[in-house]
């Protein structure tokens, strides 16, 4: 009948060893016999990201995936898939990415194995090389349905421990805990004393967006750096050609050029032509940009996004564009370590950085403190290639303590000495100044003798 010639054809053209293509079907009782479900289930997902697969996520979120995100990318859905594939008690086993641990577009896959998983295992490989892949991996076992297990056994390499001794540290240095600290915000695959500090952490503090008001800014999109970032050669020239060009040229950073404590300027400046300038009154700017008008356009091709702003104007618009003249924290959004700079140079940003304007110093020296280095440390982590994500989902949660009047006073005066070395040299040597920051922070955090080495150390031994 037409069923079986159907069901014929597909099986003939199927290639199970063809890694590149894919089966668009699956039915586990017409194929395998397999009515309840399966005991088992082993894998390993593939890795292709979520700017990849842009024409199936409609398809995706209309087939109800409970573990559905816009930018989640494709393993996500095989987690689920394989899943709901098991019997009760049926047991899964992926090698996967880790990237679900903490990410925000799994924090639905998070509360899906939560809900749905009894958790058993978790072996996270970070960056160890281990396995040939172009993503940090872990392994997880977890089986359908049950109660929540009062001890995963869990697993972190550390970046620095051989890999040639995996058998011994996984018969030697487990550490369990119940699933409930399983939380959608994300996994911490830490000891239990490392998660009762973290909390303790949060509890002494505040979130750092209701100390700054939510005001987190980024950078500056031009859409064209080539066109709008000059160095001081020609800044001087356009200057010179016409002295109103001194009123659109803005000293400029980028995100390398932001260290700890300080900001490296380079000496690049730029061209702000922001929404409703009128650029007769600039035509030495006018002049530079017009060689890369063809470029510059709104929505043409080659050119840049579309939008309402014409050719020589910045790309997006900065309404608080003004917050940059003003004293501000200033970092990185993707940096290989945490580190946030103060600067008063009313300097530009690129579209790397983040800023936060009109902050106090003493912010500063509890953003760069040991302790808060931990917390990121353990709360955000890394992602595959070893940089930290500081967006301000994840900034704008950073605990703050509140300090006295002479705690705020003490430590602004030592961001304040810290600077002054900086300027004067930047490998000036601050470490004892860091030092009386950390036991200060320590103080107003609360912590006790043991969990500031848990600080020191890392969390590693917690």
């Amino acid at each position: 009948d037409g069923f079986a010639r159907e069901t014929t054809e597909k099986l003939a053209n199927w290639n199970p060893y063809d890694q590149n293509a894919s089966a668009d079907f699956f039915d586990p009782e017409w194929m395998f016999g397999i009515r309840e479900g399966f005991d088992i289930v082993i894998g390993n997902p593939p890795y292709v990201r979520q700017e990849a697969i842009k024409e199936f996520k409609p398809r995706l979120q209309a087939q109800g995936y409970e573990c559905f995100n816009g930018i989640a990318d494709l393993y996500v859905y095989f987690f689920e898939r394989g899943v709901k594939l098991l019997k009760r008690d049926g047991l899964l086993c992926y090698i996967s990415s880790n990237s679900f641990l903490n990410s925000g577009f799994a924090e639905g896959l998070r509360s899906f194995l939560q809900q749905h998983t009894r958790l058993h295992l978790l072996i996270d490989f970070a960056e160890t090389g281990v396995f040939t892949a172009i993503t940090e991996p872990c392994i997880i076992l977890v089986s359908r349905g049950g109660q929540p297990n009062e001890a995963v056994r869990l697993l972190k390499w550390n970046e620095n421990d051989p890999v040639d001794q995996v058998p011994v540290k996984a018969a030697t240095c487990f550490i369990t805990l119940p699933q409930k600290e399983f939380r959608s915000d994300g996994w911490r695959l830490e000891s239990p004393a490392v998660l009762r500090l973290l909390e303790k952490l949060r509890a002494a503090g505040k979130p750092l967006g209701e100390y700054v008001n939510g005001r987190f800014y980024y950078g500056i999109k031009t859409g064209l750096n080539e066109a709008f970032v000059v160095d001081r050669a020609t800044r001087d020239r356009l200057i010179a050609e016409h002295k109103s060009s001194a009123e659109v040229l803005k000293p400029f950073l980028r995100g390398r050029d932001i260290k700890r404590w300080r900001v490296e300027p380079q000496d690049l400046w730029l061209i702000f032509t922001r929404r409703g300038i009128n650029i007769k009154k600039y035509p030495a700017i006018y002049e530079h940009l017009l060689p890369f008008k063809k470029r510059l356009m709104p929505g043409a091709p080659g050119g840049r996004k579309p939008g309402s702003y014409e050719w020589y104007e910045i790309q997006d618009n900065i309404a608080y564009w003004q917050e940059f003249e003003q004293p501000k924290i200033v970092y990185q959004d993707i940096a290989r370590y945490f580190g946030m700079a103060w600067d008063d140079s009313g300097s530009y940003l690129a579209n790397t950085c983040y800023f936060i304007p009109r902050a106090a110093k003493w912010l500063l020296a509890t953003l760069l403190s040991s302790a808060m280095q931990f917390y990121v440390r353990k709360v955000i982590g890394s992602d595959e290639g070893g940089f930290i994500r500081l967006f301000s989902i994840h900034v704008e949660k950073f605990p703050i303590p509140s300090p006295s009047r002479a705690e705020h006073d003490a430590l602004v005066k030592l961001v304040e000495r810290i600077l002054a070395a900086k300027r004067a040299d930047a490998a000036a040597d601050v470490s004892a100044w860091e030092r009386e920051i950390d036991e200060r922070v320590y103080r107003l955090y609360g912590l006790t003798p043991a969990e500031i080495k848990i600080v020191e150390e890392g969390g590693r031994k917690g």
